[in-house]
């Protein structure tokens, strides 16, 4: 079929050529998203060589410094760095690691900045509008080569030959997007080698004094446990003076190191993130920006009679041929219908079986299961039943005793009540004793006379109260 295809295929002069454009302009999109992808990574094996060059060439320069000058400083230093053990030259190393790999990324930022400040693309002068501009854009930075270096260039020629193959504005600018984010995280996995010798430093350095402490517990033991000759005691102390060295100087070493290059180290970091959000200004600002929108596209239309009958002729069969391609192609679409249904009634088939078999097990198991809970629920509402009636029975025994009770206890109100009513009689009775007695004639001249006796007995007390003047009269009887 594909080669009755290819015979039938007729291609016109002018649609021949825009089938080769297009697949042309796809090709030449393919090459330019398939290359190699510029980044920021710089060469590890240079840091090692560089840094064990570097550290042997310090600690050298060091020991050969001290023979001259046994003295100040230097002295110090190259105790510091040539008798406190391997974990000094380790962190060294680590140290020049790190410093080197700021030396290349510098000169590498330094190259991709160029780029941005001296538009070295010359994209400002190119009139987007034109497609034969950009075209010569686009071959300018191939030409240059720099397109496989520079981050920006090697984004700018992949953008151009997007737009030259979709003429999408909107996916142009969403793909622009995209490698920023992917640069960026290139970039920041570009630092993973710095960062792991930025935490190694300080980690030997604890190594340094966890051994040094160890050597120098250690030799104090063996200090007590030895001779008590004088010598032999300098010898001990000596030796537990130099282990503390030891476990000090490189724990010293390493936080120096490390507060030494921490800040270069930053500074780069901030460089690099800066440059990343510069590329994406400089793309949307010259070159985004600056693109046609959809309405302001021209529309082309080249040999579109020749197009449509290649097009129809490549993927539309001869009409003469007609009913011989739809019915093989009806007989294979039936043949394999036939089988697919087949196939599906054999698998219904199957699992209904299957099925059945395990429902009536199911259901046999579900039976039983709902026989056994029936008589335990029976069971249980028997006894319910028996605890609920027997509860009633003592419930009205009780209720029959307090009827009793309440009975009695009306009675005695009653009594009481009785009683009271009595009370109240004489009371009564008594009230008007009472007021007979008031009225009565007799108890009224009793009242009065009770009333003058009283009179005269507080006149008399008046009188017995005032001050007495006694005479006493001599008379001579004769």
């Amino acid at each position: 079929m594909a080669k009755d295809k290819e015979d039938e295929v007729v291609e016109q002069p002018g649609g021949a050529q825009a089938n080769a454009d297009a697949e042309g302009k796809v090709e030449e999109l393919e090459e330019g998203l398939v290359s190699s992808r510029p980044n920021t990574d710089v060469p590890f094996w240079v840091q090692i060589i560089g840094s064990i060059i570097a550290t042997t060439l310090l600690c050298v320069a060091f020991y050969f410094a001290d023979k001259a000058h046994h003295t100040g400083l230097i002295r110090y230093i190259h105790g510091l760095l040539n008798q406190r053990g391997p974990i000094q030259w380790l962190e060294l190393l680590s140290f020049f690691v790190i410093v080197f790999f700021i030396f290349q990324k510098n000169r590498k930022l330094k190259y991709q900045i160029k780029h941005i400040n001296e538009d070295t693309a010359e994209i400002r002068g190119v009139n987007m509008d034109s497609e034969e501009e950009i075209q010569q854009l686009r071959k300018r930075l191939r030409d240059s080569g720099e397109d496989k270096t520079s981050i920006l260039l090697s984004r700018l020629d992949r953008a151009l030959g997007l737009w030259i193959a979709t003429k999408d504005l909107g996916r142009v600018s969403g793909w622009i997007g995209t490698e920023n984010s992917r640069d960026i995280a290139s970039s920041d996995q570009s630092f993973t080698i710095a960062r792991l010798m930025l935490w190694v430093i300080p980690i030997l350095g604890f190594i340094g004094t966890v051994q040094g402490l160890g050597a120098a517990v250690g030799g104090f033991a063996d200090f007590l446990s030895g001779s008590a000759e004088l010598s032999a005691i300098k010898g001990a102390i000596a030796q537990v003076t130099i282990s503390l060295g030891v476990a000090f100087d490189t724990t010293f070493l390493a936080l120096t190191l490390v507060t030494l290059i921490q800040f270069p180290l930053t500074s780069l970091m901030r460089r690099e993130g800066t440059f990343m959000a510069e590329v994406d200004i400089y793309l949307d600002e010259h070159f985004v920006r600056r693109l046609p929108s959809a309405e302001q596209q021209p529309v082309v239309i080249e040999n579109l009679e020749d197009s449509i009958e290649a097009a129809f002729r490549r993927y539309i069969p001869d009409p003469d041929r007609y009913e011989e391609v739809f019915s093989v192609s009806i007989e294979k679409a039936g043949l394999e219908l036939k089988k697919q249904f087949d196939e599906l009634t054999d698998r219904y088939v199957a699992v209904r079986k299957t099925a059945t078999d395990e429902e009536v097990q199911s259901l046999a198991k579900a039976m039983e299961h709902a026989h056994a809970r029936a008589a335990e629920m029976a069971d249980r509402y028997a006894r319910s039943a028996d605890g609920i009636q027997a509860t009633l029975g003592e419930s009205l025994q009780k209720a029959a005793n307090a009827a009793g009770v309440v009975e009695q206890q009306i009675g005695t109100i009653m009594d009481l009540g009785a009683k009271i009513q009595e009370l109240l009689k004489v009371e009564q009775a008594l009230e008007r004793a009472m007021a007979g007695i008031a009225g009565a004639e007799e108890f009224q001249k009793s009242f009065t006379q009770l009333r003058e006796h009283l009179s005269t007995t507080d006149e008399f007390c008046r009188r017995l109260s005032k001050p007495r003047v006694i005479t006493l009269h001599e008379e001579v009887v004769s």
